[in-house]
């Protein structure tokens, strides 16, 4: 039927008899019938190419916190989360070590180095103390802790999550903690701002440390204490 046959019941012609009228018919339904067979085979590539060809969305924009509720991007439950988690012993070599990322870290923060900090403490950490010496430079001032002595340690916590161990310690130490104007010579007025530069002090902070497997400690936390 798509190519124009005829009609199995038409007449023939007569010897001499005009045929023109059925050829020009039969050749007007060969045409539209070309015609449905080139849209069918254009709609099913465009189909075809829709499908298999369609490019892969974008979602570079896309956040958890701009995701719908129940998308694949939302944060997921308590209950999807496997994390093994298991308590641990801290050795002495740790608590060693936690002695001594207690001076470096604050030897580090009194010379303003912000290339030894990121040596000891978690990129998280380093942020907060960046930002704390920027506004320390921006006001010209400048904190010095100096002359640390580790007083007493105190392991709250440790436990391991997968390959990360963590340790809660808390930490009390003296030392002289300072603050100084950079605008002004010492024995001006208003050179130094707070603390005392000639007589220890003390002070106590929760420290959390952590490691990967068994790389160095590196401090990730701290918590002021009353």
């Amino acid at each position: 039927m798509l190519f124009g046959a005829t009609d199995s019941s038409a007449k023939t012609a007569e010897p001499g008899e005009q045929i023109g009228g059925t050829e020009q018919a039969a050749g007007s339904s060969s045409s539209t019938g070309i015609l449905l067979i080139l849209m069918l085979v254009g709609a099913g590539a465009l189909l075809y190419f829709m499908k298999v060809r369609r490019p892969i969305p974008n979602f570079s924009g896309i956040t958890r916190s701009s995701a719908t509720s129940g998308s694949l991007l939302a944060e997921p439950s308590a209950l999807a989360i496997q994390t093994t988690v298991v308590v641990s012993d801290v050795t002495t070599e740790d608590k060693i070590a936690f002695q001594q990322l207690l001076t470096d870290i604050q030897t580090a923060w009194s010379k303003q180095d912000l290339a030894g900090l990121r040596r000891f403490v978690t990129p998280e950490m380093f942020t907060y103390f960046g930002t704390a010496l920027a506004e320390q430079t921006s006001l010209d001032v400048q904190n010095y802790v100096e002359d640390v002595a580790l007083l007493q340690a105190e392991v709250r916590e440790s436990w391991i999550e997968d390959a990360t161990h963590y340790a809660t310690v808390g930490l009390r130490w003296s030392a002289r903690d300072y603050t100084i104007s950079l605008t002004k010579q010492r024995g001006d007025a208003g050179y130094l701002i707070e603390g005392n530069d000639v007589t220890p002090s003390e002070s106590h902070e929760v420290w959390t440390f952590m490691r990967f497997q068994e790389g160095k400690w590196l401090l990730s936390a701290i918590q002021q204490t009353a």
